[in-house]
C-alpha cells in the first residue's frame, strides 16, 4: 500500500503504471504461479487469522471519548508469532 501511495503522490496514476483503476467492490485474479511465499521466521508457512484490539484515549480520540480500535494480523501456527511483513 505504501509504494502505490508513493506512486500517486508521484504523479503516476493506474494508466501510467499500465494497470486499471479498480472500483470499490470489484474483484479481479491474481495467478499465484510467480509469487513468493511468506514463511515465519521459524520456517513455518501457516497463518491463522486474528484480532489485535487497540484503546483509543479519549484525548486523541476523534470523538473526544475513548475508543477500540481493531486490527486483523496473522499468527503463525508454529511458534505463534505475529507475521510482520517487510
Amino acid at each position: 500500500m505504501g509504494d502505490a501511495k508513493r506512486r500517486m503522490e508521484a504523479g503516476f496514476g493506474p494508466k501510467d503504471l499500465n494497470m486499471k483503476a479498480l472500483r470499490p467492490g470489484q474483484q479481479f485474479q491474481i495467478d499465484l504461479k510467480n509469487a513468493t511465499q511468506k514463511q515465519c521466521e521459524c520456517g513455518c508457512k501457516y497463518f491463522i487469522p486474528a484480532v489485535t484490539v487497540y484503546i483509543v484515549s479519549a484525548l486523541v480520540s476523534p470523538t473526544g471519548q475513548e475508543l477500540t480500535a481493531q486490527q486483523a494480523v496473522l499468527v503463525c501456527m508454529e511458534c505463534k508469532a505475529v507475521l510482520v511483513l517487510k
